[in-house]
């Protein structure tokens, strides 16, 4: 495992960048990782530095989302976001809509969203089509709190859904995110066997 040793960043440099494909992700530590697939589905994700990175694969789709406090190795990115600024929503190549909103607000309001992704996490590595991740680094001395990263994210066909959290206990903050990717298709053919199944 690479070194774990606690950089002091701050809340408000985090950046999502969202690439068209995949992105070379091993030219970052990753501390914890983890896959999970359903009907034709796939997302991968990783916990790097006190950041994370997501891939989706499905169908024809092809996405990297980074949420971190430095550039990914790749061109342009599709979308970036920055905090305070609004929801990321708009339709990729392919026909899969993208959806990314994150907040940041103090660690005492995020206490019980905490918890609720630490149990979602707890029973993800139960199910094939779910992949959690925590990772806790070492605390500064004398510094209450730890930089904790907490990843879960879920597959369907023609979907994928993500819920994170990045700890700041310098700033006592916490960024909160979601995500969800839809297949346009899939969506369509769902709908389809649903007024089929009540016809």
């Amino acid at each position: 495992m690479p070194d774990a040793s606690y950089e002091d960043t701050s809340a408000n440099a985090l950046r999502l960048q969202l690439y068209d494909g995949l992105v070379d992700r091993f030219d970052f530590p990753m501390f914890a990782r983890g896959r999970a697939w359903a009907d034709g589905t796939e997302v991968a994700a990783a916990v790097i530095g006190s950041s994370h990175w997501m891939e989706v694969r499905m169908g024809g789709v092809a996405l990297t989302e980074m949420l971190a406090c430095r550039t990914a190795p790749a061109g342009e990115p599709l979308a970036v976001w920055r905090p305070g600024e609004a929801a990321v929503e708009f339709t990729v190549k392919g026909g899969a809509r993208y959806r990314f909103e994150a907040e940041v607000v103090p660690r005492s309001q995020a206490a019980a969203e905490l918890r609720r992704l630490r149990e979602l996490i707890g029973f993800a590595n139960l199910v094939p089509a779910e992949v959690g991740l925590r990772f806790e680094f070492p605390s500064p001395e004398g510094e209450s709190g730890s930089a904790e990263t907490l990843v879960w994210a879920a597959a369907t066909a023609g979907n994928v859904k993500a819920r994170t959290a990045h700890c700041y206990p310098s700033e006592e903050l916490v960024v909160l995110s979601t995500t969800e990717i839809r297949r346009a298709v899939a969506t369509q053919q769902l709908a389809q066997r649903e007024i089929l199944a009540s016809a």
